[in-house]
């Protein structure tokens, strides 16, 4: 099911800038025993991102309210909520465009993810880097052509997923999801103010941390750091906590604090 500006519909104006220059950005919920999981971080990032695009911001109040409102109907799902600044004139200015459009969607979580969460998955290493851009790093913008250029390079892998790096070689993130690795009692995820996504369960994950006084360090690390954790696990908001139990020929046996965190979901 879609809806636009709170209308079902499965339509957008061509012109619409998400279309021609993919100008806006989404966030993607799930939906457990008829409550949307996270929804008050869900709701900042989108803030947050309005902010820094300078795109007009719709009615948070309204669009609340129909979130609660479709959740009600959903035992267990997923609600995807994608904003843009909607149509306006030809050229890159978004000067006078301030016809905001709302699009929510929902579906079905992908039956796998329980599974991943109890069994946990293995990584390889994507060959395509992510490059550097300060102005939209850790914002879920609407320009994913690079993501789109790994998830078609996984497909062509034995991997469900793959760990990303960016031009520098430093770990970013993986294809779906944010990472994080522990190395005895210091737990680590990348530092993501050049690139990558910072995901609502990664947040959580911090608040979780922070609320039984365990500090998580960001840091800009490569691939060889992972060979010396004790642990690796990752997140995003649908799998939620996923432990990683091999990335390419290194073996992780130990998945302690994942499960840790797994049992703490949502508590704080």
């Amino acid at each position: 099911m879609f809806w636009v500006n709170g209308m079902e519909s499965e339509s957008l104006p061509i012109s619409d800038r998400a279309t021609q220059y993919g100008d806006g950005f989404f966030t993607t919920m799930k939906v457990s025993n008829k409550k949307i999981c996270l929804w008050k971080l869900h709701l900042t990032r989108l803030k947050t991102s309005a902010e820094r695009l300078g795109i007009t911001e719709p009615d948070w109040c309204v669009l609340e309210e129909q979130m609660i409102g479709l959740a009600s109907k959903v035992m267990n799902g997923g609600i995807k909520i994608l904003i843009t600044r909607g149509s306006g004139g030809r050229g890159y200015s978004p000067e006078g465009c301030t016809n905001t459009q709302v699009i929510v969607s929902t579906f079905t979580l992908p039956v796998e993810y329980q599974e991943w969460q109890q069994k946990g998955i293995d990584l390889g290493i994507s060959d395509i880097h992510l490059g550097l851009n300060p102005l939209l790093a850790g914002m879920k913008h609407l320009n994913r052509l690079e993501q789109v250029l790994i998830k078609q390079s996984v497909k062509k892998t034995d991997y469900l997923d793959v760990i990303v790096l960016d031009i520098n070689n430093n770990i970013v993130e993986t294809s779906i999801g944010n990472i994080f690795w522990v190395k005895g009692d210091r737990i680590f995820t990348p530092n993501l103010s050049l690139a990558g996504v910072e995901g609502v369960m990664k947040t959580h994950i911090s608040e979780i941390a922070k609320s039984h006084h365990i500090d998580i360090e960001s840091v800009h690390c490569n691939i060889d750091t992972l060979a010396n954790a004790d642990e690796v696990f990752i997140t995003n908001s649908l799998f939620e906590v996923v432990p990683i139990n091999k990335i390419k020929e290194i073996h992780f046996t130990k998945h302690t604090l994942t499960h840790w965190f797994q049992e703490k979901l949502y508590s704080c």
